[in-house]
């Protein structure tokens, strides 16, 4: 069974956080007990990408397409994009996929439909 792509909400402020299982919310402050677990409330957004051609961290393979991707209204995290830079184009739904990785889910993202 496919994992899905989960943010953490909080009940007091409103926002997600991004991963489900943060220690806290990130715009409030609100500590872990304040946050539960939903699913991603749209479909990831591409709001801008860039082709890196060196080695940023462990692992990541080079080169590679890294984008900012909106999870949620005023959420915003960098992500492994699974295409070249000819089939993106900003404001694009991706597709979150899950993979295994020694830390546990790794997610990356393609263009819905697949790539060009």
């Amino acid at each position: 069974m496919q994992p899905t792509l989960a943010l953490a909400r909080c009940s007091r402020c409103g926002s997600h956080t991004f991963p489900a299982t943060a220690y806290g919310c990130r715009p409030c402050g609100a500590d872990v007990a304040a946050l539960s677990p939903v699913p991603c409330p749209q479909p990831p957004r591409l709001l801008n990408f860039v082709t890196v051609h060196a080695e940023l961290a462990p692992g990541l393979p080079v080169p590679c397409v890294i984008g900012e991707i909106e999870l949620a209204p005023g959420l915003v995290e960098e992500g492994l994009i699974a295409a070249s830079e000819d089939a993106l184009r900003p404001g694009m739904e991706l597709l979150a996929q899950a993979s295994a990785s020694e830390t546990g889910v790794r997610w990356t993202f393609a263009p819905v439909g697949g790539t060009r």
